[in-house]
């Protein structure tokens, strides 16, 4: 681990302020990409125990990730796997590749972005560089309480990586680029890179960009010193995702392992549709 490099890195003030913006709610991991700190004595760790940089050069860690899902209290060891203790997850998609490959995840994520526009998704999308791929992000408040569960973020991104499929192909064949793949990796627990985190492997850092520039990106924008980074990922608009997550639902159904769990806590598809037509009255 470059000690350096991350006392650098996680003492800028725009590093901590969106490490802790985007974390709030979740479940961290920090990781020196060998081993990984999920708990700080019996707790979950959670940013309000993360002293940036201090906590990651004495645990000689170098990378954040967090889950998926946001829960309402992170005190114990068991809240983590309390269903009802859920209060959203948020959808994406991890386009996965090469580094050498990266106009072709940049084509994927155009891709992933034009079909969230037709399904009525454009104020609340983010992509985040990981450092070696990208993430096609929806804001988890996109979609109404009544409908924000593990069961609605997964349709949305298992029905738009349906979509895209025959780009996959495409984009494999005109970039040459045989690991290009687009995954849905959405399930209980769940974790993805925090924004402004270092990459586990490789001197790059994580960083958001608005849709529309896409078409601009160089990877020199995930540089260590001299990054560029758009903060706006936090901007959506809520219930926009509604429709889209209604028609993914119809289409696809909700998480695969819910439909045969007998110890299931969050509520059916059906119900949870019922109770978002019940809300608009």
């Amino acid at each position: 681990m470059d000690a350096e490099l991350v006392r650098e890195h996680y003492s800028k003030p725009i590093v901590r302020q969106e490490i802790i913006r985007f974390s709030r709610g979740r479940w961290l991991a920090a990781t020196s990409g060998t081993t990984w700190i999920r708990y700080v004595g019996r707790k979950p760790l959670t940013i309000n125990s993360l002293d940036l940089p201090d906590f990651m050069l004495r645990r000689s860690c170098r990378s954040l990730y967090a889950t998926t899902s946001i829960y309402r209290r992170l005190r114990t060891r068991e809240d983590p796997f309390s269903e009802d203790n859920v209060v959203a997850v948020t959808p994406y998609l991890d386009i996965d590749n090469r580094i050498e490959d990266w106009k072709a995840t940049i084509f994927m994520a155009l891709e992933v972005v034009r079909e969230l526009e037709k399904l009525g998704i454009e104020r609340s999308v983010y992509v985040l560089w990981s450092g070696k791929g990208a993430h096609v992000r929806v804001h988890e408040r996109a979609i109404s309480h009544e409908l924000r569960g593990l069961d609605s973020a997964w349709a949305l991104a298992e029905y738009v990586k349906l979509k895209v499929e025959d780009k996959l192909i495409e984009a494999r064949n005109r970039y040459g680029a045989k690991d290009l793949r687009v995954e849905n990796q959405l399930k209980p627990r769940s974790l993805f890179t925090v924004p402004l985190t270092i990459h586990r492997k490789i001197d790059r850092i994580a960083i958001c960009m608005r849709p529309e520039k896409l078409d601009e990106f160089e990877l020199s924008w995930s540089e260590p010193r001299a990054f560029i980074h758009d903060a706006s990922w936090s901007e959506y608009e809520e219930g926009e995702a509604d429709n889209a997550v209604l028609e993914a639902l119809s289409k696809v159904g909700g998480y695969p392992l819910h439909r045969y769990s007998s110890k299931r806590k969050e509520p059916t598809v059906e119900e949870m549709i019922r109770r978002w037509l019940d809300s608009k009255g």
